[in-house]
């Protein structure tokens, strides 16, 4: 490193540190804790309705139907929290350019 080069501080000018997607999809998943609680349920849910359509000989399609619900509705929710959290950024955003 030169002389002349100024040195790295970790005070105001240091970026924020940046977390990784899958910590990010992994805490969205298990907090608050219902979520966690709704998830373990689910995979549950969908093992037992999986073994009985299973075990039925395929011939009642409508258990491999019921047994993805719960797991589908925990996504349509985390995609519903996504999408309010992209619109907060960008209200964000355009609020810092106004100024």
């Amino acid at each position: 490193m030169a002389e002349n080069t100024p040195a790295q501080t970790s005070g105001e000018n240091a970026p924020p540190a940046k977390t990784s997607v899958v910590k990010n999809r992994i805490r969205q998943l298990t907090t608050p804790w219902w979520r966690l609680v709704w998830l373990i349920g689910g995979v549950v849910w969908a093992v037992v309705f999986n073994v009985l359509y299973v075990t039925g000989d395929g011939t009642q399609e409508w258990l491999g139907v019921v047994s993805v619900i719960p797991i589908a509705a925990l996504l349509l929710d985390l995609l519903r929290i996504e999408r309010m959290d992209r619109a907060a950024a960008q209200k964000k955003r355009q609020d810092a350019l106004k100024k």
